[in-house]
């Protein structure tokens, strides 16, 4: 049986160093007992798979821009921000594995991201911009009219994280990719409290503002942790508070987005990805099983996500795998949430509109509940999405939970989400903690070269 989350488990701990999860007590075992590597699937990759894997595949051939390496977040739309980035280097990778390229195609491709990163323009406080264009390379807005617009930590932070995944994967390119990075002003990203901030660029004026919400931050946390940078208050689950959906407890951000102007929809994108990159484990855990997790926290909090959505197929008769997605017109991205603005299953834009009726089945978010949980509901939402592409072109964000149409918009986010899904499966958790000493770390113990206090600042 499926792990539910235990409220009173959900306490945290404070001490002088910070915040930790405490583990939850009692009943949470694996959802698989008789799988002892993987709870969700295992193994190499079917014939089938391989083909969904060259599809997805597809995109980035189509979407890659010869003058910069840099893969296009849209399709045929040439611009991208650092998630856009992340996702293109974990497509990379799978490619790689895969042997969907050769070692020589993975290692052009891989030089070309890096040195766009170690060269890109940054903005006026020392950070990424949020959006780059990605055929001359240079800072955009989102119209992609030269511009600096601003920063996200959030996007940053997942940046962060496929860094360190290729990092030890290609140990060969650690040196380089720690010289971008450290190019970054940390102290802009991260507060001194331990909370993520972004920031808007105006003419003659920078405004910043809190970044991220329960789910989001705890997984964006984890790239800056790999820099031993730790966003304390980001980490922490409180303020929070619970609604029961279909007989599962579900925790949400408490703060009211009326009073602080950012919208709290719970949905499915980050638990996966805590799942799928760290197995819902703390960062320094690289156990070889993956059918345990040592942040039971975390884990029962994707449990929860996972199975109220099984819940509403079996009570409700409507198939669910619910994530972000873009659309074909207005208002071109929106969250289909679990619950938002006080109820379950609306779907909303980032100033909190509905648009109940474009909410999908996520391709995307089939394809990596499929990989995380292997039950007979898993089963049905690939036999649900598995056609939804166009071999040419790449995998369709999804189908309309209200008539069963394809939302044709194509994006690297879902093809990269089907690759990393398979990546996983193949390989296990794609994150693990490394001890060797780098090129950063000489760095920062240098007399001579050391980079300066905000690229180092640790919070604890």
């Amino acid at each position: 049986m499926l792990r539910k989350v235990v409220i009173l488990g959900l306490i945290w701990m404070l001490c002088s160093c910070g915040v930790i999860y405490q583990s939850v007590q009692g009943g949470l075992t694996s959802i698989n007992s008789s799988q002892m590597l993987r709870q969700g699937r295992y193994g190499a990759l079917s014939e089938q798979e391989l083909e969904w894997a060259k599809i997805a595949w597809q995109y980035v051939e189509n979407n890659t821009q010869a003058t910069t390496g840099l893969v296009n977040a849209i399709d045929r739309y040439p611009t991208a921000n650092m998630s856009a980035l992340a996702d293109y280097l974990i497509s990379l990778e799978a490619a790689r594995t895969f042997e969907l390229i050769s070692n020589k195609q993975y290692d052009e491709r891989l030089s070309l991201a890096i040195s766009f990163l170690v060269e890109m323009p940054l903005g006026r406080v020392g950070t990424p911009n949020k959006v780059y264009s990605t055929t001359s390379g240079d800072m955009v807005d989102y119209g992609n009219q030269p511009k600096e617009i601003g920063w996200s930590s959030v996007d940053v932070g997942r940046l962060l994280i496929v860094l360190a995944i290729i990092k030890q994967k290609s140990p060969e390119f650690s040196e380089y990719i720690d010289k971008a990075v450290l190019r970054w002003n940390f102290c802009e990203l991260v507060s001194e409290e331990g909370e993520l901030f972004g920031g808007t660029v105006h003419v003659n004026d920078i405004q910043r503002y809190k970044e991220g919400r329960l789910g989001i931050e705890e997984y964006t946390s984890y790239g800056y942790l790999d820099w031993n940078i730790v966003p304390a208050k980001a980490m922490r689950l409180d303020p929070y508070e619970v609604i029961t959906i279909n007989g599962v407890d579900i925790l949400f951000d408490g703060r009211d987005p009326r009073q602080f102007h950012i919208q709290n929809p719970v949905y499915s994108t980050p638990y996966l990805w805590l799942g799928l990159e760290f197995n819902w484990d703390n960062i320094q855990d690289n156990s070889s099983s993956d059918a345990s997790h040592s942040n039971a926290v975390l884990s029962a909090m994707a449990d929860s996500i996972y199975q109220v959505q099984e819940n509403r197929w079996h009570q409700e008769r409507i198939y669910t795998a619910r994530a972000d997605h873009v659309v074909s017109g207005e208002p071109y991205s929106v969250y289909d949430a679990i619950y938002a603005l006080g109820t379950p299953w609306v779907t909303i834009t980032e100033n909190g509109t509905s648009y109940d009726e474009l909410a999908l089945v996520s391709t995307r978010a089939a394809f990596q509940m499929w990989a995380l949980w292997k039950t007979p509901y898993t089963d049905r939402l690939m036999t649900l999405v598995k056609e939804l592409y166009d071999a040419d072109r790449g995998w369709y964000e999804g189908r309309y939970e209200i008539s069963s149409s394809y939302e044709k918009s194509i994006t690297l986010k879902t093809n990269a989400g089907v690759l990393e899904a398979l990546l996983y499966k193949v390989n296990g958790k794609l994150y693990q903690s490394q001890s060797e000493v780098g090129f950063r770390d000489v760095q920062f113990n240098s007399r001579f070269h050391h980079p300066g206090k905000c690229h180092i600042k640790t919070f604890r």
